[in-house]
């Protein structure tokens, strides 16, 4: 049995947790980040699709009066997780693609040969900029803002001393903006170095982020998916 620090925003570590106490595991949660709802309005009209790349952009419209006009629209996912929350929520049509928006861009690339017109839900901090990707190919994607999230300014005093103290076996990171969050409230790269911890990336681009500070180990999937991941520990 490994003891994991859980990094993610607190309704996904949550289910994280879950997936660790079932594989023998004691999970510790500890958010890097706080994910708040609001922002835009949704835009009126009829939709060729929805596209989500995080659960938490369902989650932030889900008690809106106009979710429901949404639910037949045909909704591509980024990731199991996130096309498992459409389903529960209603959704009809759904398209998941388990590893990165850049399989959805390839998708849409070969599948969309008309031109689509898209309603983009998503955070305020994102990755890329697959309005303009999309955009160059002809199709009208229509960004609204959701939510937003907050960085964590500090860990609570246990996980400090579980940290330095040896008694963490893994960090899980599952995105590079956690990954800078938890540098951060580690006290930066070097003090992140001196942590006798492993640290478990989604993905490379994450694990980029964590090599950066020389820290002992630092390991990733071939697969960018949970499952994958908690595989490595």
């Amino acid at each position: 049995m490994a003891r994991i620090l859980v990094t993610r925003p607190i309704e996904e570590a949550r289910q994280t947790a879950q997936a660790l106490v079932r594989l023998g595991h004691e999970p510790l949660v500890e958010p890097m980040l706080e994910i708040v709802f609001g922002g835009d309005a949704l835009p009126a009209g009829r939709f060729d699709a929805l596209i989500v790349t995080s659960g938490n952009a369902l989650a932030a419209v889900h008690q809106r009066p106009e979710f429901h006009g949404l639910t037949a629209t045909p909704l591509i996912a980024v990731g199991r997780r996130t096309g498992a929350a459409a389903r529960a929520m209603g959704f009809m049509d759904v398209e998941i693609f388990g590893r990165d928006v850049a399989s959805l861009i390839a998708h849409v690339r070969q599948a969309w040969r008309e031109p689509h017109r898209a309603l983009y839900l998503a955070g305020a901090d994102r990755t890329g900029d697959l309005v303009e990707t999309l955009g160059a190919m002809g199709h009208r994607i229509e960004l609204a803002v959701v939510y937003r999230a907050h960085q964590a300014m500090g860990f609570r005093p246990e996980v400090a001393a579980a940290l330095s103290g040896g008694e963490i076996d893994g960090v899980l990171h599952y995105s590079a903006r956690t990954a800078e969050a938890f540098i951060a409230c580690a006290g930066g790269a070097e003090a992140v170095a001196q942590l006798p911890v492993r640290h478990l990336c989604l993905s490379r681009k994450v694990a980029e982020v964590m090599s950066a500070t020389r820290a002992a180990e630092v390991v990733f999937p071939e697969r960018p998916e949970e499952d994958a991941l908690l595989a490595l520990i």
